[in-house]
């Protein structure tokens, strides 16, 4: 339970040099997410985020300092929720669902850590979390699906941005749709045209839609 998004793979293997491209583009955004107020850390929530020739895995970082004045549950963004908030200075909470507060800015309760973004360049076979499957394929064909489940905490702006530049260099081999809307994603597109140069044109794919 909880603001997710999600991407189905064709393949369980990134040539090499795609992976490389995606690494590099997504490094050269970590000092314009700190610039943004979003803290990044590894997969367990802690240390330095892992970019490398066989794995990309962040988190936001757990001990952010942040104050947890406010409760917010799990969080979901609102309709038309964007940017950061400044934790000392701002109440987001607009609402709620039955799970949480709904929010008109990322934010935390004191943790700015959520699920793992975890991408491996190459598909471990035991890896539980993957199966056969596509939701606009009848018989999957091999289709590899993956989530991250962020809870609209600051570092879902990583998230986006990271999927938007593997949409951008992998295209119709990999699917991508999430629980908010294309509008929930323009922070990371506008920070991905500005830095990386493409960003703007990209669309959550639909069901209705054979990517």
């Amino acid at each position: 339970m909880g603001y997710t998004h999600y991407w189905y793979r064709k393949n369980k293997e990134v040539e090499v040099k795609s992976y490389e491209e995606i690494g590099s583009k997504f490094r050269a955004l970590l000092p314009h997410f700190e610039q943004l107020g979003v803290n990044l850390a590894g997969g367990n929530g802690k240390g330095e985020p892992e970019i490398s020739q066989t794995l990309i895995s962040f988190n936001g970082l757990e001990d952010c300092g942040h104050p947890s004045t406010h409760e917010l549950g799990i969080a979901w963004p609102s309709k038309n929720a964007n940017g950061v908030a400044k934790p000392w200075l701002e109440d987001v909470a607009s609402g709620s669902w039955h799970a949480g507060a709904t929010i008109d800015k990322r934010a935390c309760s004191g943790d700015c850590s959520h699920e793992t973004c975890w991408f491996p360049r190459v598909v471990p076979k035991d890896h539980s979390c993957y199966f056969d499957s596509h939701p606009t394929q009848e018989n999957g064909n091999g289709w590899q699906f993956n989530f991250c489940k962020t809870a609209y905490k600051p570092y879902d702006i990583a998230v986006t941005a990271f999927l938007i530049i593997t949409k951008h260099i992998l295209k119709k081999e990999i699917w991508i749709s999430s629980d908010g809307e294309t509008q929930h994603w323009a922070d990371g597109r506008i920070l991905c045209q500005k830095v990386l140069g493409f960003g703007v044109e990209f669309e959550l794919d639909r069901r209705d839609s054979n990517k």
